[in-house]
């Protein structure tokens, strides 16, 4: 994906989003991870927002300014003038716990349980993954085909 970062008179300027990903992880130390880049609209001139999440324990309020100061300082020859956001990774228990899909899942299984035993959870189970296997391997298979 490009971005489009700014219309000259000689044409526009393009970035990659994928080549800014890895410029800036590249500058990052090895504990953060970028996690969003955002280019903004022509409302503010050239205003590019970095959401970083800390891979890792929070850092404190003195290192957080360090890395924002450092991050400038990368971007600004690029003409970007920059801001980082800080958020923490979500725990993937916790949005798990809150998926009304995984709640569904159980009250599914228990259902099926309480109505037909084991033995039919079992079997239910079983053609349930079968199926699934089977829908997901002739997807594959036309993909390939129709890609080719």
């Amino acid at each position: 994906m490009y971005f489009l970062w700014k219309n000259t008179r000689y044409g526009t300027i393009r970035i990659s989003s994928g080549g800014l990903y890895e410029f800036i992880n590249s500058t990052l130390k090895s504990r953060l991870r970028l996690y969003s880049i955002t280019l903004s609209p022509s409302g503010r001139k050239d205003d590019a927002d970095l959401s970083i999440v800390l891979s890792e324990d929070d850092l404190i309020p003195e290192t957080r300014k360090t890395i924002e100061a450092h991050l400038k300082s990368v971007m600004k020859p690029l003409g970007i003038i920059s801001s980082v956001i800080w958020a923490a990774p979500e725990n993937w228990a916790a949005s798990l716990l809150r998926s009304t899909w995984t709640w569904a899942g159980v009250a599914s299984c228990f259902t099926i349980i309480i109505t037909a035993g084991f033995e039919g959870f079992f079997w239910t189970l079983f053609w349930g993954s079968a199926a699934w296997f089977i829908v997901k391997g002739f997807a594959f298979i036309t993909n390939k085909i129709w890609s080719a």
